[in-house]
């Protein structure tokens, strides 16, 4: 399904874990709804930070009533396919919701057995209900080793697309050799790497205690850490053919970017081969946006438009009818081209997960 003429695609939704539905999934070291485990209500992850227990409206939810895709359990293989459906996006690559967190935990072993754990779950969940649905995977970044059976297992035995690396909670920056293997099997893999946003912690704004505030950094400033770490420690050149995504920001974190590393690399000669705009430009760096953000013609403008794709954010902050708004706002925008917004709307998301 087309809207005005253009197809779209999504690089960016979320799926909502049912903890009951993940546990049938669990090993019995890690059996989460059963006698002696643990109660369903602390769930399977780290809790994200302290901040996202924010408030929420009478309705339960944040900024008042939300209209949701279905009368399924929002979040589930079922709501997506009647999102899907409603919306006329063509495919989408869903996330997770307590996954995000997967960074923090600090058992290598537990690492371990709850990525696997949840891969089984959203392949059976997700994947299998509706073919328009990827999921990627979760790998214990904190054990590379183990990360790297895990991704080909994901990705071989369970059909997934990629893996999501967090962008907060582990011992290292992700451009550390530690996680060179990982880096090397997903380029033999030819797979999707995708770095996501999300948590507070350990970006220097811990001690924030107003939502939206942290909300303004916790999602652009880590992904800024993880691109700056890949470009001058050498995971861009080493392994070229490496895909990854960078979500959950929007475009306009680029600008400093671009800003810096121009004139740094003058000023003090570069390490990297090539300048942020090459890599770029190269079709093997996804950066996920709204479509309609004020930033994204002016960023566009200065690297191409090749790196840009719209992501639905579905059903954490965007709700059906905010997705119908954002896509709408992107097809009337008049700053961007017609072949810009079908490059952002599909063709970007398309090339980069190969669908």
């Amino acid at each position: 399904m087309a809207q005005n003429g253009m197809t779209i695609m999504d690089s960016d939704g979320h799926l909502i874990e049912s903890i009951t539905e993940l546990n049938a999934y669990c090993d019995d070291k890690i059996k989460l709804v059963a006698s002696g485990g643990l109660p369903a209500q602390q769930g399977p992850f780290p809790t994200l930070d302290g901040i996202h227990n924010y408030f929420r409206g009478v309705d339960g939810r944040i900024g008042g009533p939300r209209q949701t895709a279905s009368e399924e359990r929002t979040g589930s293989g079922e709501d997506w396919t009647e999102f899907l459906n409603k919306t006329g996006i063509e495919q989408t690559v869903i996330f997770p919701t307590m996954g995000l967190a997967v960074g923090f935990i600090q058992s290598n072993e537990y690492a371990n057995y709850m990525c696997r754990a949840y891969n089984d779950y959203v392949a059976e969940r997700y994947a299998k209900v509706d073919s328009r649905i990827h999921p990627v995977a979760l790998i214990p970044m904190q054990d590379p080793p183990a990360a790297v059976a895990e991704l080909r297992r994901a990705v071989k035995d369970l059909g997934l697309i990629g893996a999501m690396l967090p962008s907060t909670g582990l011992p290292l920056h992700l451009g550390h050799a530690f996680f060179d293997p990982v880096y090397r099997e997903a380029a033999d893999l030819d797979c999707i790497l995708a770095i996501h946003g999300g948590s507070n912690r350990t970006i220097g704004i811990d001690t924030f205690s107003d939502f939206i505030g942290s909300h303004v950094l916790h999602h652009p400033v880590p992904l800024m850490y993880a691109f700056i770490s890949y470009m001058y420690h050498g995971v861009l050149d080493t392994y070229p053919d490496l895909r990854l995504a960078f979500l959950e920001g929007g475009p306009s974190w680029l600008v400093p970017l671009i800003d810096r590393t121009v004139r740094d690399d003058e000023f003090f000669g570069t390490v990297a081969r090539k300048s942020i705009t090459e890599y770029l430009q190269g079709g093997n760096i996804l950066i996920g946006c709204e479509g309609n953000d004020d930033s994204l013609p002016y960023v566009a403008g200065k690297v191409g438009i090749e790196a840009f794709a719209y992501s639905s954010d579905y059903p954490h902050e965007v709700d059906l009818a905010g997705a119908f708004h954002e896509i709408e706002e992107t097809l009337e925008s008049e700053e961007l081209t017609q072949g810009q917004k079908q490059a952002v709307l599909a063709d970007n998301t398309k090339r980069f997960y190969r669908f």
